[in-house]
């Protein structure tokens, strides 16, 4: 367990567990913000190389303070991808969540697909980012508690093609998770 300092009353920090990645990718690092409501996390070897499908479990472990919930979630994404010429299909990344116990409520998002193409050869950054609205359970604020952020992911390439998702390498991006806390 990573634990962060309590920067103020009114903005608790959260404490977050080891990171784990499975399916696909694994975990190269985390760091947990200044703020102790955001995460970044390094994956390696997540990507996907002319018409692969690479799928990742990501998994966080969450303790909210008592007398918190969370409200909003936002996650961001970087990588890049790279589409040959005349590529009409290109790459995509799709993502969907689930939370589970620890004042995380229930995440209020549909599956996101963001596709990457060009008519011209292309290689370039990309950094895309999803906010999650969490809606309350009932009897969550009876105080914090420890919870789980699942995200699965699906990297798709088409033939000519790949992506990379934060891989901890020269095409190095992160995820990024942020935590908006609201008190009960």
């Amino acid at each position: 367990m990573i634990t962060t300092k309590v920067l103020a009353q009114d903005s608790p920090s959260i404490l977050f567990g080891d990171a784990i990645g499975s399916g696909g990718c694994k975990v190269a690092d985390q760091l947990v913000g200044e703020d102790g409501r955001s995460l970044s996390i390094i994956l390696d070897n997540f990507s996907a190389y002319s018409g692969e499908r690479k799928k990742c479990i990501l998994r966080v472990q969450t303790f909210i303070p008592s007398g918190f919930i969370v409200q909003d979630v936002q996650v961001l994404y970087q990588g890049t991808t790279e589409i040959k010429a005349g590529n009409k299909d290109g790459t995509s990344l799709s993502r969907t969540y689930s939370f589970s116990g620890g004042a995380l409520g229930q995440a209020v998002a549909p599956p996101k697909t963001t596709k990457f193409t060009s008519t011209k050869p292309i290689m370039q950054a990309f950094a895309e980012q999803d906010n999650i609205t969490v809606l309350a359970s009932t009897g969550l604020c009876s105080g914090g508690g420890v919870g789980l952020l699942g995200a699965n992911l699906i990297a798709q390439s088409s033939p000519g093609s790949n992506i990379v998702v934060d891989t901890a390498d020269i095409n190095a991006g992160d995820v990024r998770l942020y935590f908006d806390l609201k008190r009960c």
